[in-house]
């Protein structure tokens, strides 16, 4: 085993280590980030997004002088309904084609013109950063009933035209020539991940994460309804809602299973990314009504199947800490966005492990001092015992100051020690 091959061993039983709330040799440090790498690199993020030669580079680069124990560079969502919608098709198509926004860049918003992001360098400013609205109506309050009865073929037939504004007529030029071009961006994508890997573990890589299994009501918040308006659905039609829910958790924890397999394979890692959007927005009642039942039938399969939900609640959970207590211990990593991680402690206990504790805004305008004591308090509070990773917000850093950034490596490199 070469020096590489020794680095990338000890990141992975380091963090399963933690997942498992014992004591590893130091305290990892994981990150999602797609626009500080840019930024410490000189690279544009509308680079990062549609130049995959760039990536690469920037990735490399990024791996090589940080050497965090988990870092994913992940990009944009589009292409995510129109996987699922040929997931009764043919899974392993459908799989290739979701993944492809997520992981081969912009080529596919370029191609389908979706109706879901705005992008840099494109609607937006060269180094502004990817926005995500829907714009216009994907699914309409009276389809529910026939997106319950044949959740694929509605998918096909009503959502795929209203989301991509290239397929908007499935029989038109436009149509047939940008399902035409995806197929190329499709055929070319196992040759750019394997290249991509390849790269990447030169340099002792290991992804935070590297697999996707999305929930019910955050996919239909975010690809379909978007969440003001699912927010009265709730109250509207439950019924509706939760069946639409019961027909989706099923399909998205198989492609939680699908992608934990490649990322296995490929990169050794164990962990799913499971975001929770949705959370913030929800009375703890409506929580355990509506999104909670279908976020644990994910988990649970995941966890059968042998791999690691990373879930990611995103925005503030302070106000559900009870409720995530239902999960199995030592089997998930509880990532935190805005919910202070001392106080998830004392809520959930010392069977969980958690993730996060560095707010983005002390990165882009703290100071070393202030990052270094930052972080030394936290493992004053949370490091005995294990079961802590070091984070950020997902995706939050981009504007970060270079030398916090370093001053966050450091302390952790130096002061996580066991």
């Amino acid at each position: 085993m070469n020096d590489t091959e020794q680095l990338i061993k000890e990141k992975i039983e380091r963090l399963e280590t933690t997942v498992t709330v014992k004591e590893p040799d130091r305290v990892p440090i994981a990150i999602a980030t797609t626009y500080f790498p840019a930024k410490y690199a000189g690279v544009s993020y509308h680079d990062m997004f549609f130049n995959n030669r760039k990536y690469i580079e920037v990735g490399t680069k990024f791996a090589r002088d940080f050497n965090w124990d988990g870092l994913s560079l992940l990009r944009s969502f589009e292409s995510v309904p129109l996987g699922l919608a040929l997931a009764g098709h043919d899974a392993d198509l459908a799989i290739l084609v979701a993944v492809s926004s997520v992981l081969a860049g912009g080529a596919s918003h370029d191609i389908l013109k979706d109706n879901y992001s705005s992008m840099p360098g494109r609607e937006l400013g060269e180094n502004v950063e990817c926005q995500w609205v829907i714009k216009g109506e994907i699914m309409k309050a009276e389809e529910y009933d026939q997106f319950i009865e044949s959740p694929f073929d509605y998918l096909m037939g009503s959502v795929i035209p209203r989301a991509y504004n290239n397929l908007a007529n499935f029989s038109s030029p436009a149509a047939v020539g940008s399902l035409l071009k995806m197929g190329q961006e499709v055929a070319k994508f196992p040759g750019f991940l394997t290249q991509f890997i390849g790269k990447m573990r030169q340099e002792a890589w290991l992804p935070w994460y590297y697999a996707l299994a999305p929930n019910p009501l955050d996919f239909m918040g975010a690809f379909l309804r978007d969440f003001d308006t699912l927010s009265l659905d709730l109250y509207r039609m439950p019924d509706e809602v939760k069946k639409a829910c019961e027909i989706l958790a099923p399909v998205l924890a198989a492609i939680g299973k699908l992608t934990g397999k490649i990322s296995l394979e490929l990169t050794g890692s164990r962990r799913v990314f499971c975001p929770i959007w949705y959370n913030t927005y929800l009375s703890p009642d409506k929580f355990k009504e509506f999104h909670f039942p279908y976020i644990k039938q994910i988990v649970n399969e995941l966890i059968e199947a042998g791999f690691t939900p990373l879930m990611s609640l995103q925005g503030r959970s302070d106000h559900l800490l009870e409720i995530l207590k239902e999960l199995p211990e030592r089997k998930v990593i509880l990532w935190f966005d805005k919910t202070d991680l001392v106080k998830a402690r004392d809520v959930v206990g010392d069977g969980y492990c958690l993730g996060g504790g560095v707010p983005s805004s002390l990165l882009i305008g703290g100071t070393p001092e202030k990052i270094k004591n930052h972080v030394i308090e936290l493992f004053n509070n949370l490091k005995a015992g294990g079961g802590l990773i070091i984070s950020t917000e997902f995706n939050g850093m981009g504007d970060a100051k270079l030398e916090n950034v370093r001053a966050l490596t450091e302390t952790v490199m130096n002061q996580g020690r066991y």
